[in-house]
């Protein structure tokens, strides 16, 4: 914390000080560091001062050209949105495509669009973890809420369409819903899953 105090105290871009590699923190402005870009290295802070942006998703509504402004990304209470790996960005899944998480144990399928890069499969928003799970939506999650619905067992399917992506509207956010529904019944809905729920191996 004392070198990110003294990169910050340096305006946050000055290599010859350090450098953050900002992972989940918005940010903007790059700098070459051994001739290497680091993206996002200068963190913004939140209009009211009280700390940094967290996690801001790769689907974006880009007709909000304020990055800071909150309701430009997918809000992890009201939207499905799950998290696709390099791996599969590299064979066609892109951001504003869909697809489905389906718990096997509780036999939930909940179809959900693409919205952020992570490292893994797996990941998810709240609103695709208690929907899942077999919970109500909810705004007011409190912190004692804060797991439900995270899996740690090899429960879940996930199916990852190839879809033309679509564009994000904040300001409609049940059109997103809508489209991750159609999308499912689309690539087959329930009658498809089922078969892939049959053919697919468990540990």
């Amino acid at each position: 914390m004392q070198d990110v105090g003294r990169i910050g105290a340096a305006g946050w871009n000055n290599p010859s000080v350090g450098v953050v590699n900002w992972y989940g923190i918005l940010g903007q402005g790059s700098v070459k560091v051994k001739g290497r870009k680091i993206d996002a290295v200068v963190p913004i802070l939140q209009k009211d001062g009280s700390g940094f942006y967290v996690s801001p998703t790769t689907l974006a509504d880009r007709s909000v050209a304020d990055e800071s402004e909150q309701s430009r990304y997918v809000n992890p209470l009201r939207i499905a949105a799950a998290v696709a790996p390099r791996s599969l960005i590299a064979q066609g899944v892109t951001m504003g495509t869909f697809g489905v998480a389906y718990n096997i144990k509780k036999r939930i399928a909940v179809p959900f669009v693409v919205g952020d890069a992570g490292p893994r499969i797996g990941e998810g928003s709240v609103a695709l973890a208690r929907l899942a799970a077999g919970f109500p939506l909810k705004d007011d999650v409190t912190r004692t809420e804060r797991f439900v619905g995270q899996v740690d067992a090899p429960d879940v399917l996930w199916v990852f369409f190839k879809d033309t992506a679509e564009r994000f509207d904040s300001h409609n956010e049940d059109a997103t819903t809508a489209k991750a529904k159609a999308a499912y019944e689309a690539w087959g809905g329930d009658a498809r899953l089922a078969r892939c729920v049959q053919q697919v191996p468990r540990n």
